[in-house]
């Protein structure tokens, strides 16, 4: 799947935390009914789909149009190919000129935070890749040639576009993974033609899951291709053969990896790579020039730095290496100037320090005399707290921190947090006195949702659960019109199916009502940010919200009442959107009726 990409830097005197993902599910139980309807069948659904095909036509953004063209060449690829061909061939054409026009320069989103504009052609090619990777492969490949040729006339080549253009690639490889794996790698394998970047580490692990010996041959193929790269683009390979979450330097901007249950780091990987670098660092002593054009670090740091954190696992499993690395750090650490040793040796230091408790945190912060470092490090001390900690303690250290913009934004992270812990832990009623404590009502009623979905699986009677249901379709009322309000609203349209469709109904129309009052209604993004901005740092968690959506959740009601559902979706004023949901919601139409085998027996 596309990556969301945070892009972190190494700031010099500016601190960020990337705190865990927070992954809320909203998948639904039970499947309502099927309510057959003469409506839904391919007939009609054929005439809706190129009603919706036509009035892309009318679309402003040019990026909705290629979306929903998509969507609509999908389902028509298995019923007439050909028009899906053509559709997808002008689609194509319209990315190439939207990304003429816009290109795909990142999008700030807050202090060392920036999010990737998707580059249309390569979601065109995923889209294509999925159906013919052959063809995907070749208009791949006259792409990157016509971007080379560019690049060459016009002397246009920017800094991040050949690392963009891996990233692009690398995508199109996750996407094939699960459904064609040689497509997938070939795509992979032209990656390595451009700088490495973390995508690169998340594929192997991907491919590992499903084919262990294909990612430690493509590992190797990178080794070989990167041999000379700099090394805040080597040591992106750091990662992969010790099964470390994170690379061994400080990198232009990094992951935290999910590595696959079970995964065993292979020794022979681990020797390739640390000879390898041992090779770079000997070429460093012999050539002792500083150099970082990209990145804080210099070379010769990145080498001190991958040596010193990998170093306690080359001692475990490659003991023979162990004193040639010992001494390449004496050597490399002996080339840097004496402020890249203090700054380097600090990292190191205090990357070696015992983790220290709640307690220990909040006295280290209380004796700086910087007031905003010391308001920074009170608030990762409340951010890093344990869902066990006194909740009563941890609210004592928020009233410490001096930035009066500071503290509401930490109490609404850490009342929403709890909230999420009492759920998980079945603790529900814990749940709702702490959710009614956020200030922000659209988040407020997202948690009301999810604890009313939560008390919906302990089997309780339907007064009770309508009643549940009703808050929180009170509570959304009073919220500001925001994505997490209608998926929120949606979310109760759905659970209402299990107890009352004709509510269900209403409260679809009621979400419709709060989708119309969004300027630019934008579903495609499947999380929420949640923020805390200080004046020198920034820290940032995102809460994942799948499962509702118009498309997804339409596509539910409609299993229930097509033509009701069908009438929701006509009221939705966004034409874009009106469109992808009423495309999901033919999607089970388009399907030809199955053939009730016959029980009569045969005439003898």
């Amino acid at each position: 799947m596309p990556i969301n990409r945070f892009v972190i830097k190494f700031p010099l005197g500016l601190a960020l935390c990337l705190v865990a993902t927070l992954s809320v599910s909203s998948s639904a139980q039970q499947k309502a009914p099927l309510n057959p309807s003469s409506s839904c069948n391919q007939k009609n659904a054929l005439e809706i789909l190129e009603e919706q095909i036509a009035a892309t036509k009318t679309f402003d953004d040019q990026v909705q149009r290629i979306t929903v063209s998509l969507q609509a060449a999908d389902l028509l690829w298995p019923l007439q190919q050909h028009m899906a061909r053509a559709l997808l061939l002008d689609t194509f054409e319209l990315a190439n000129r939207d990304f003429k026009e816009k290109g795909d320069k990142p999008v700030r989103e807050g202090i060392g935070l920036s999010t990737d504009l998707p580059d249309q052609r390569y979601i065109v090619i995923r889209a294509i890749a999925k159906r013919d990777p052959s063809w995907a492969r070749k208009l791949t490949n006259q792409l990157l040639e016509d971007q080379q040729s560019e690049t060459q006339e016009n002397n246009s080549k920017t800094v991040q576009q050949e690392p963009r253009t891996a990233e692009r690639l690398l995508n199109v490889a996750n996407e094939l993974l699960a459904s064609n794996q040689a497509a997938a790698l070939s795509f992979a394998r032209s990656s390595l033609r451009y700088p490495a970047t973390f995508y690169l580490s998340i594929f192997l692990y991907n491919l590992a899951e499903l084919n262990r010996t294909a990612a430690e041959q493509l590992y190797l193929e990178a080794l070989t291709a990167y041999a000379n790269a700099p090394m805040d683009r080597l040591l992106y390979l750091s990662s992969y053969p010790f099964g470390n979450n994170r690379e061994a330097g400080e990198m232009p901007d990094y992951a935290i990896y999910s590595v696959p249950n079970g995964f065993v780091p292979n020794p022979n990987l681990q020797r390739s790579f640390v000879q390898m670098l041992l090779r770079r660092v000997q070429q460093r002593l012999a050539h002792p020039v500083e150099t970082s054009p990209h990145n804080a670090v210099s070379d010769t740091g990145q080498m001190w730095l991958a040596l010193s954190r990998l170093e306690k696992q080359i001692q475990d499993t490659l003991p023979d290496l162990a004193a040639q690395v010992e001494q390449a750090k004496g050597s490399l650490f002996g080339l840097l100037s004496p402020s890249s040793q203090r700054l380097l040796g600090q990292t190191i230091s205090e990357q070696m320090e015992p983790v220290r408790s709640f307690n220990d945190q909040v006295e280290l912060a209380e004796k700086n005399p910087n007031v905003d470092r010391r308001d920074q490090q009170l608030v990762f001390a409340v951010i890093g707290a344990s869902g066990n900690e006194d909740l009563d303690l941890v609210l004592r250290v928020v009233d410490k921190i001096s930035d009066s913009a500071l503290r509401p934004q930490l109490l609404n992270w850490l009342y929403f947090s709890r909230t999420q812990n009492a759920i998980r832990e079945k603790q529900l009623l814990q749940a709702r006195k702490l959710a009614a404590k956020v200030d922000e009502l659209d988040q407020r009623a997202y948690l009301y949702f999810q604890i009313a979905e939560e008390s919906l699986k302990q089997d309780m009677d339907q007064a009770e659960a309508r009643e549940m249901l009703e808050e929180v379709v009170d509570s959304t009322a009073k919220a500001p019109a925001t994505m997490v309000t209608a998926r929120t609203q949606l979310g109760v349209a759905y659970l209402y199916t299990r107890i009352d469709l004709n509510r269900a109904i209403a409260v679809l129309g009621d979400a419709v009502r709060i989708i119309n009052r969004i300027e630019q209604p934008d579903f495609s993004r499947q999380f929420v940010i949640r923020q805390i901005n200080g004046k020198t740092f920034g820290s940032y968690a995102t809460f994942q919200t799948p499962g509702f959506n118009p498309e997804n959740a339409f596509g539910e009601l409609a299993k229930a009442d097509f033509d009701g559902t069908l009438y929701q979706a006509s009221n939705l004023t966004n034409k874009p959107l009106r469109a992808r949901t009423t495309l999901a919601l033919i999607e089970p139409c388009l399907k030809p009726p199955q053939r009730v085998k016959s029980t009569k027996k045969p005439n003898n």
